[in-house]
């Protein structure tokens, strides 16, 4: 650039400008209106925006990002029509050398940082509810949290499509729905939507990811869809699948160990274990959960889906025990359960339902039918809705050993399978059921 001669944006700009028949005022007018509310209040007055207008025409500085934009959308252009493909570049000077930082680029830079489509208090608020909807998973029916989930995984999903945030903020953002995900993913589970579930759950690993948080509950929403999976193609079927599982809670627990989630993944991987037929496996995950319940603080309430309480950890060493085909430490855990209960432990619906369809297959296991009626009377008049996936798996379980030959004769055999059959019929949704194992309420 020779002399005076102007930068070829500056001429540009006030070409524009003038073919408006725009004054310089009229113009700063122009840019504050084609700002966004939230954008606009972070601006400067119109005086000021002013001066930041004849200063561009004048060459002595170029539109940072903000203003760039803003002028793209007055005058109706792109960015390359306004300031050509090189524009941070000082036309005729040495690559890389620009034009000479102004109190404009400052204040610029500082009103794109403000311009947020949400707020720090608004994504607190979003996190304190996806809390809360974690706690509703463990005391209502499926269907509803489902829908609240993915209502709010919408919410946060219009936030970051939208607008933009602050790095912070989206990485907040990304979190949320990580773990958003992830409960879905659960949930879906619950209803006998497989593949949505695997995909949701591959989701949340991805959100966490982006986020750079914790990817545990991605891990054990996958590593319950993986043992469910498992589940359905049958004991030997289903073993590379009850591995895949048992190796995702194992990677879920070394990123969460000490943890309430760490509880968790450590009994998922039991879980899994015990249904590959890996005893010592199962045996070594049940004492790294006991272990890492140990050390937690005392705050966590034990109502999130999430949590994993004495009774919970409990079912989780019921289920090992019934998969080791060792009834008596079954009902030691089922009683372990009931003494959690008695002290104060949450009581949650379906833990509850599930200790008590195990410890009736525990019964059944040791032929005493009298003593499994008296457990299967306690839950099969729950409700349609709360008739999940994993009560009607349990109870497909005990109806699997009531078919074996001893009790081909016997009318109470008959009658329980009967119970067994119009419960899991009544299920909302009804679907097919699968084996036990699936301990995650």
């Amino acid at each position: 650039m020779k002399g005076n001669e102007l930068p070829p944006w500056a001429v540009r700009l006030r070409q524009e400008r003038t073919r408006r028949l725009w004054s310089q005022k009229a113009t700063a007018i122009r840019l504050r209106d084609a700002a966004d509310t939230q954008t606009r209040g972070s601006l400067p007055d119109v005086e000021s925006i002013q001066r930041y207008v004849r200063a561009y025409e004048a060459g002595r500085h170029i539109p940072g990002d903000l203003y760039a934009e803003l002028y793209c959308r007055a005058f109706g252009l792109t960015r390359e029509a306004l300031f050509g493909p090189s524009s941070a570049q000082r036309p005729g000077g040495p690559p890389g050398e620009g034009a000479i930082p102004a109190e404009q680029d400052a204040a610029s830079l500082m009103a794109w940082l403000a311009a947020s489509n949400t707020s720090d208090d608004a994504i607190g608020h979003l996190d304190e509810a996806r809390a809360a909807l974690a706690e509703s998973h463990t005391r209502l029916s499926p269907g509803p949290v489902l829908g609240s989930v993915s209502r709010m995984h919408g919410q946060v999903q219009e936030l970051l499509h939208g607008g933009r945030q602050r790095s912070r903020q989206a990485r907040e953002l990304f979190r949320i729905d990580a773990e958003l995900l992830a409960h879905a993913s659960l949930l879906l589970d619950d209803i006998h939507h497989d593949a949505s579930a695997r995909a949701h759950g591959r989701a949340a690993a991805l959100c966490a990811e982006e986020a750079g948080s914790s990817p545990a509950l991605a891990f054990s929403a996958q590593a319950k869809t993986a043992r469910w999976e498992g589940a359905r193609l049958g004991q030997q079927a289903g073993g590379e699948h009850f591995r895949r599982s048992a190796d995702l809670a194992r990677r879920g627990f070394e990123h969460s160990a000490r943890s309430s989630v760490g509880v968790l993944l450590a009994n998922q991987e039991a879980s899994a274990a015990a249904l590959l037929g890996d005893a010592s496996r199962a045996r070594r995950a049940l004492r790294d959960a006991q272990e890492a319940a140990s050390c937690l603080p005392a705050e966590d309430s034990g109502f999130s889906v999430w949590s994993c309480p004495r009774p919970r950890q409990a079912l989780y060493a019921l289920s090992v025990a019934i998969r080791l085909r060792d009834a008596d430490a079954a009902l030691r855990a089922a009683e372990m359960a009931d003494s959690g209960w008695a002290s104060g432990d949450p009581w949650l619906y379906g833990v509850w339902s599930l200790i008590r369809i195990g410890a009736g297959t525990a019964h059944v296991m040791k032929n005493d039918l009298d003593a499994a009626a008296d457990q299967l009377d306690a839950v099969i008049t729950l409700d349609p809705p709360f008739r999940i996936a994993t009560i009607t798996g349990y109870l497909a379980d005990m109806d699997s050993l009531l078919r074996q030959r001893r009790f081909a004769r016997d009318t109470q055999a008959r009658g329980l399978r009967e119970q067994i059959r119009a419960f899991t019929a009544a299920a909302c949704p009804a679907a097919p059921a699968a084996p036990a194992g699936q301990e995650d309420h």
